[in-house]
């Protein structure tokens, strides 16, 4: 058995990949690892320090049976999926076997204004909107905006103030998962190789950036197969 954990994007739980169980191999364990102030933990206050986030995703982790494991994150999941591995690193604890990152420019290239974070409502909404990925009914629904709406705004704050900082390159392979219709570039998608000592392997599917829940099928399957292949490898 292989432990996959998930680090959610902004605004997410950790129910935001329910949908890939239905065709993630019997073989890997999803667990997506929770921030606070959302879903089970709603009750805590909402953190926007990136660095005690990844404190906090890293004892979450370690609180796991120890098997071997991957990580997978989307979007603002995707940096703190970096930013954990290098936390692993520095460690004890084992490394991952596989990194997946999706939805997101390599760590090092920098975020430009305008940020959403600090948007008036009606804006931000409408950002959101675009994007995809958040119900209409919620949109719309001022009640329920004034649940997520804090939270999303607290994640896009994380990401929109996090400050690259060159560290050693990962010995740890990494695939990219990226949408054609997204923001993120084939180049950007590319300095990922940065980032790691392995060739990293970049997948790019028809949709924008919600483009992970087009493609449940398709994506799960590529999580099969690195998982799979990479845990027969390390029983040799």
């Amino acid at each position: 058995m292989v432990n996959l954990f998930c680090l959610h994007f902004a605004g997410g739980n950790k129910y935001s990949y329910i949908p890939f169980e239905e065709y993630i191999s019997k073989s890997i364990n999803l667990i997506t690892l929770e921030l606070p102030g959302r879903g089970k933990r709603f009750e805590e206050p909402l953190q926007i320090d990136i660095h005690k986030i990844v404190d906090d995703l890293f004892e979450q982790l370690k609180g796991n049976e120890f098997k071997p494991y991957a990580i997978f994150g989307h979007s603002m999941g995707a940096i703190l999926t970096y930013l954990l591995a290098h936390k692993i690193d520095k460690s004890d604890f084992p490394n991952p076997l596989h990194l997946f990152v999706s939805g997101c420019r390599a760590p090092k290239v920098e975020r430009k204004p305008p940020f959403y974070n600090d948007l008036p409502k009606d804006e931000f909404v409408e950002k959101i909107r675009k994007m995809g990925g958040c119900p209409e009914e919620i949109l719309q629904n001022d009640e329920l905006m004034a649940i997520f709406e804090p939270s999303l705004r607290a994640d896009f704050k994380v990401i929109e103030t996090y400050k690259y900082k060159k560290q050693d390159s990962l010995n740890i392979p990494i695939t990219v998962l990226i949408g054609n219709k997204d923001k993120v570039t084939w180049q950007e998608a590319k300095d990922w190789q940065q980032e790691t000592t392995h060739t990293i392997d970049i997948k790019e599917f028809e949709g924008n950036h919600f483009f992970i829940f087009d493609h449940k099928k398709e994506i799960t399957a590529l999580f099969n197969y690195y998982i799979k292949t990479k845990t027969l490898l390390n029983n040799y």
